[in-house]
């Protein structure tokens, strides 16, 4: 079995960016032909010998990696940032070459990031629920070591110990995005409580408002282009929020759990299969060119299309598959799947791309070309314990103790 592709980024023409584990492999998007791929030189180094028996044990159990858990494109193409799970890392490599231009440590493993227009700034969420505001490029030095990095610059340690945030949640920050008003830019962020929250840019302590209505966490947060007032965000919630977050007006609520397919519990299920029956939303990305939003819950394999026209959030259809990412192409909705390969329905395929229509309608497209990325991609598992950090969204959500 080979390593899923759990991120993917498109761009710079024809590139289509893959994280896969802690590599990141470009392929020509037209042809399916591997350009190039970067790797850490050295593995990471997760446990010392002089470190306790109790930590090697857990380490054993479940082995540390350095996997990606975000990847995407600056807004000018130069550049492929992404964030790294175990060494708590922002990385950014130059699309001309795919080479590593920066590497930077943060206090906490970063859970979120956002870019501005310009590709000057990048807004950085952790598991703690900080914010950090930090240029794209730095002009510290990147040396590999023993661990894969070191990097020391003047505004920040290792430890992260000089770098101070912006602002902060009192829960896990899921995610974060920005977008400009008026002339004002603003940070609006989620965590794995129920808030969603405008803050303005860079007078951060200054908190515009709460989007109020959602009871679960809020796992995802989209401003389309075409309508920059409309906020759709969705997580645990049984809908997906369409809100006006420049007043914080919750326009409507799709309800969506009735649409789904769940599997039927039976009388000798435990308690944590029947819990499983919840909305989780992984993923909603928007088609610009076609005016419709994607929402991926991944407790039913279910992608839901809907149409955002005349401030109405419209449900139009649904298809089952196994998602791990969406990419956007931009061009005639045109979109690349990276697929959940640890399905029995998917074994071999790792990447599909599909052609939706305005309507709702979605279909496969290039099918050779994505077989022969998949077959070139990423690389074989030693043992799947290797994925154990590949948990499933649902996980956010928080649960009673008794």
């Amino acid at each position: 079995m080979k390593h899923p592709v759990q991120k993917l980024a498109y761009g710079n023409g024809d590139a289509l960016f893959l994280a896969i584990g802690a590599r990141v492999q470009e392929f020509d998007a037209a042809t399916g032909a591997l350009r190039r791929q970067w790797q850490p030189e050295e593995p990471a180094a997760p446990v010392a010998d002089n470190d306790p028996p109790r930590k090697k044990a857990k380490v054993e159990a479940s082995p540390a990696t350095n996997a990606f858990r975000s990847l995407c494109c600056s807004p000018n193409g130069k550049y492929i940032i992404g964030s790294t799970d175990e060494q708590k890392l922002l990385l950014v490599f130059s699309t001309e070459n795919l080479t590593l231009v920066s590497a930077r440590k943060f206090p906490k493993r970063p859970s979120a990031i956002a870019i501005t227009e310009d590709s000057t700034t990048i807004f950085l969420g952790d598991k703690f629920g900080d914010v950090y505001s930090v240029p794209l490029i730095d002009n510290g030095d990147i040396s590999s070591s023993a661990n894969g990095f070191s990097k020391t610059t003047t505004s920040e340690t290792e430890s992260g110990s000089e770098l101070e945030p912006i602002f902060g949640h009192v829960s896990m920050l899921v995610d974060v995005i920005v977008v400009e008003s008026a002339g004002v830019r603003h940070i609006i962020s989620s965590d794995r409580d129920e808030h969603v929250r405008v803050t303005q840019y860079p007078k951060s302590y200054i908190i515009e408002r709460f989007c109020f209505g959602h009871e679960q966490f809020v796992s995802q947060l989209v401003i389309p282009a075409w309508s920059p007032n409309t906020l759709i965000s969705g997580g645990g919630d049984d809908f997906i929020a369409h809100w006006d977050w420049t007043n914080g007006q919750l326009i409507e609520k799709i309800e969506i759990k009735s649409k789904l397919i769940f599997p039927p519990s039976t009388a000798e299920d435990d308690d944590e299969k029947k819990l499983e029956n919840e909305v989780a939303i992984l993923g909603i990305w928007p088609v610009p060119e076609l005016h419709v939003i994607l929402a991926y819950d991944q407790s039913t394999s279910t992608l839901l299309i809907f149409k955002l026209d005349d401030g109405k959030l419209e449900y139009l259809s649904q298809v089952s598959i196994s998602i791990l990412d969406i990419a956007l192409t931009g061009i005639d909705g045109e979109i690349f799947v990276s697929l959940d390969n640890r399905s029995e329905a998917t074994p071999e395929s790792l990447i599909k791309k599909f052609k939706i229509t305005a309507a709702g309608q979605i279909s496969e497209i290039d099918s050779e070309i994505m077989s022969k990325i998949s077959a070139a991609a990423s690389y074989e598992l030693v043992s799947p314990i290797e994925l154990a950090w590949l948990q499933p969204i649902s996980v956010l959500r928080k649960r009673a103790e008794h």
